[in-house]
């Protein structure tokens, strides 16, 4: 952590699990409900595209850290199999042992080894170390032995010399790569460039040792084939300590929020600075929770046996029991039972405690009929079996007990005394700091599983409510912000809070209504959480309890600033509303406008209006704007509402076109200075990149009209010659006898403007909703720390977290522009300088006797003359009319310009921030805390 100039970014008894019946979940949290959940939404559901054509989503098109470590350990073995003579490997069959003879054979014969695959074999190593360092250590005799092996083969091939790699050959093992995962483009070069440049730098010694001895051979060793199918333990000890480590990045985030609110309260800025700090949490929250989707995703296709959390934990924590039941199936059993299948078995049984007892889909008194019938075990088999299922209940129910219980202590007792040492709930997972212990992950499946139940029971058309008469059945009420740092005692508030509002949000309110478009990279949690109520059978998903305890860890983090948090949220979400009805009656009064008949306004602010559904105060405070939850609200009503829909209500009636080419040519002209005019300063530094409005750089002298009306949809031909015509009278030419508009209608006609690009304006934008990441440097880890990391899902989020944040940062003035009131204003400017100049008359009279809008008439006077004087006139603040008596006649100010340039001053300088800023932005140089994600 460091301090920075340059902004505040962040870097039961023992027989099964549940409550008894008569004392259950269900009781206590659903059986209470209304009948009128339309109390949970608001307005007319507008009319949303999810998927439109422009939009593309990139979210899921990298290859994960199991595709990668394991087409790497594939290469490997294959380039050490086909570069040696047969006769040198070809006695070892398909196990592993011919590594070492291969090996042998390259060091004699100083054959010359290719770099890649140098990288292939680090990167096995690497992750294989992860695992065996971890508490569960490196699996069993076959994968230690093959890491052993992996080793020596490195002490052999770092010293070999370096083959050249042809063209054909690398584009073959493009080609390669291509087979092995077709969706995967690689968007991540610069990280693999990078690889390659570090590869001449000094090796960690600890996990990759400059000499190690040779291993002794194994006889009947496993095969290469058996042991990457078994890589089973070794992936989900992987997946754990990266949603350990990604839950880590999530963590830091929040302390920084934390950190920088108490700033700002001691420093005395405004509260509503701190909704840069939310939004960085919440990006880096929501790039976690992508990863770990793609991670399950990969993880299932992997290992098709591993689909449920419990079945991943039976993996890790049973591995004797399942031995156990293996050799039991192989004695009594008439058919043939593999591991998978018995993992599968052991993990279901494992989920009985996780479910209520009273839940129809828990199969605790048929589990184990089930897997007898279906193995044709005998009876001393299935008696066997049983015993061991009512085992694997009892050291589940002692892992995940929720409140005290008299009977699961009694029992902790009886087993503390057997083993002769303390028996500690939540103990699976140790040593990852994020996800185990207190903060067990296990626990919040737990959790979900048993409030999938309260769902399940209550009718669809009627509301979730908590019951107060069971205030306290699963923990403490009394949980107050900065008492406690354990999740575990958050189980009350999660039970009688947070979960039924989320719940009715999801049925009732604005998720179960709309299919938001840019949903999965804006708000997944909610994304998440509406597909667990629409399938409460269905077991809990690791990427569900990633969400849900990323919202208990945001609520931890922030401590005692959780008041000030949640109630800074609510304020800034509901004054970005607030304004945004104010400008739509605020536009009902300018009458020279066409803006209310205008289908985008009216579309986008239907649209944009119906997300303060988020907000609704029927739902519980905490529910609604814990850190997480109010982060999400607000980044929607951000990105989706004010920068994409706001780009389209900003300039709805060409307004900001004009107002940017009127500011650009001031300025350019020495007229006003930048940052005479803060509005329209942060405007023009916010549009500065849009093709729409510029076609590529800003315009210089002589360029404004031509690109004008580029920009405003004419071709090129035709625009030349309307600056032409503009550099005419600007030098003292006649108006053309055909009259002031004439030319402007004729070239204008079948004119059709391109859209504003948010993606174009904010680089933030194009990472957040866009997940474009192809320009993404990494600025902040050490080579050292790259080279550690490399090829994790963590790296990735690191680096993407860090480069968003950092554009965030740049951009968030723009940010906390509230598009609609200034649409609003940019547009009453336009119709005001109208009558400043004695135009208005004049465009009635273009509008019946053209059949055309208004605004047609005023951009051709503005262009032609206002533009025109800018580009071309030897003194343009100066000029005056000159052989257009049209406009002599009816201008009060016979020097255009600068009557134009004063009035805008006098416009926007008097124009008050809180009428246009949503919330604060900071500028940079505030001094406060930026965490960078490592």
């Amino acid at each position: 952590r460091k301090t920075s100039n340059k902004g505040k970014r962040g870097g039961g008894g023992s027989g099964g699990g549940g409550p008894k019946k008569g004392n259950s979940c269900h009781a206590s949290s659903s059986s209470s409900s209304s009948s009128d959940p339309s109390t949970l939404i608001k307005g007319k559901v507008p009319d949303f595209d999810p998927d439109p054509a422009s939009r593309i989503n990139n979210a899921g098109n990298y290859p994960t850290l199991y595709t990668r470590y394991k087409s790497a350990t594939r290469r490997f073995l294959d380039y050490m199999r086909t570069n040696v003579p047969n006769e040198i490997v070809g006695g070892y069959g398909d196990t592993v042992n011919f590594l070492l003879p291969a090996a042998d054979w390259m060091r004699a014969h100083n054959h010359a080894i290719d770099p890649t695959i140098v990288r292939d074999l680090k990167l096995c190593i690497r992750m294989r170390r992860r695992v065996a360092d971890s508490i569960f250590g490196g699996g069993d005799g076959g994968h230690k032995y093959f890491l052993e092996v992996l080793v020596f083969c490195w002490t052999v091939l770092r010293l070999l010399p370096v083959a050249e790699i042809t063209s054909t050959k690398q584009s073959t093992r493009e080609e390669d790569a291509g087979e092995e995962d077709t969706i995967h483009v690689n968007r991540f070069s610069a990280f693999d460039m990078e690889g390659e440049e570090e590869e001449e730098e000094e090796e960690d010694t600890d996990m990759f040792p400059t000499m190690v001895p040779r291993p002794q051979r194994v006889e009947n060793s496993v095969t290469v084939e058996d042991l990457l199918t078994s890589d089973d333990r070794n992936d989900a000890i992987l997946f754990l300590l990266t949603l350990d480590e990604l839950m880590g990045i999530v963590a830091c985030q929040y302390r920084v929020l934390a950190s920088n609110v108490s700033s700002n309260q001691r420093q005395g800025i405004n509260g509503s600075a701190m909704i840069e700090n939310l939004l960085d949490a919440t990006i880096a929250a929501n790039f976690a929770m992508q990863s770990v989707q793609q991670l399950e995703m990969e993880l299932h296709a992997q290992h098709d046996h591993l689909t449920t959390p419990c079945r991943l934990l039976a993996t890790l924590v049973l591995p004797e029991i399942t031995a156990n039941v293996d050799a039991i199936v192989r004695q009594h059993g008439s058919k043939s039972c593999n591991r998978r299948e018995i993992i599968v078995f052991l993990g279901d049984c494992m989920e009985c405690c996780f479910h209520n007892q009273s839940d129809s889909w828990n199969r605790k008194d048929s589990i184990v009929s089930e897997f007898v019938a279906q193995y044709e075990v005998n009876a001393t088999g299935s008696s066997e079996l049983e015993q061991i299922f009512q085992g694997v209940l009892r050291m589940t129910l002692l892992e995940i007990s929720m409140k005290p219980d008299v009977g699961v202590e009694k029992l902790r007792e009886e087993v503390a005394q057997e083993m002769g040492k303390p028996h500690n709930s939540h103990s699976w997972l140790s040593r990852m700091e994020y996800i185990a212990g207190d903060r067990s992950i296990h626990h919040t499946v737990r959790i979900l599983q048993l409030f999938a139940g309260v769902i399940d029971s209550c009718a669809p058309d009627k509301k979730l409510l908590f019951d107060p008469r069971r205030r306290g059945m699963f923990g403490n009420p009394l949980w107050a912000p900065g008492r406690s740092t354990k999740i575990r005692d958050m189980d009350e508030l999660l039970m009688s809070r947070l979960l039924p509002d989320w719940a009715n949000m999801c049925r009732h309110g604005i998720m179960g209504k709309i299919k938001l478009p840019r949903d999965s990279e804006l708000c997944p949690f909610f994304v998440q959480l509406k597909s667990y109520v629409d399938n409460p059978r269905k077991p809990v998903t690791w990427s569900l309890a990633f969400g849900v305890h990323a919202a208990l860890t945001s609520i931890l983090e922030v401590k005692h600033g959780l008041p000030e948090i949640t109630g800074t949220s609510k304020s800034v979400f509901d004054n970005y509303f607030a304004q945004a009805a104010n400008a739509g009656k605020l536009s009902l009064n300018e009458k020279s406008s066409n803006i209310n008949n205008s289908a985008t306004w009216k579309h986008n602010l239907c649209m944009i209006s119906f997300l303060e559904n988020f907000g609704l105060p029927v739902y519980d405070n905490l529910a609604l704007w814990n850190p997480l939850c109010a982060g999400t609200s607000i980044s929607v009503l951000n990105f989706f509402g004010n920068i994409e829909g706001g780009c389209a209500i900003i300039d709805c009636q060409a307004q900001l076109r004009i107002m940017m080419y009127l500011y650009h040519g001031l300025v350019i002209n020495g007229i006003i200075g930048e940052g005479d005019i803060p509005l329209l300063q942060i405007l023009y530094n916010g549009f500065k990149k849009c093709k729409a409005l510029w076609q590529g750089s800003l315009p210089k002298r002589g360029e404004l009209a031509k690109r004008f009306w580029i920009s405003f949809g004419m071709g090129l031909s035709d625009s030349k010659q309307m600056s032409e015509s503009a550099r005419l009278l600007a030098r003292g030419g006649r108006l053309p006898l055909d009259g002031l508009f004439t030319q402007g209608v004729r070239l204008c006609r079948g004119r059709r403007m391109h859209p504003i690009d948010p993606a174009e304006i904010l680089t933030s934008f194009r990472r957040v909703c866009e997940r474009d990441f192809h320009d993404v440097v990494d600025k902040y880890h050490t080579p050292e720390q790259k080279k550690n990391s490399r090829g994790t899902e963590q790296y990735t989020v690191a680096v993407h977290t860090n480069d968003t944040l950092d554009h965030l940062e740049d951009e968030i003035q723009l940010h906390a522009v509230n598009f609609i009131p200034v649409s609003y204003y940019l547009e009453q400017f336009v119709c005001s300088i109208s009558r400043v100049l004695g135009w208005e008359a004049l465009l009635k009279s273009f509008k019946q006797d053209n059949n055309m809008d208004m605004r047609q008439g005023f951009a051709i006077l503005f262009a032609q003359h206002i533009l025109g004087a800018l580009d071309f006139a030897t003194d343009p603040l100066n000029h005056t009319f000159q052989n257009v008596p049209g406009l002599i006649a009816l201008s009060p100010a016979p020097n255009i310009v600068a009557g134009t340039a004063a009035f805008l001053g006098s416009f926007f300088e008097p124009l008050p921030p809180q009428n246009v800023m949503w919330f604060q932005a900071v500028d940079s140089g505030d001094g406060t805390q930026v965490e960078v994600v490592r």
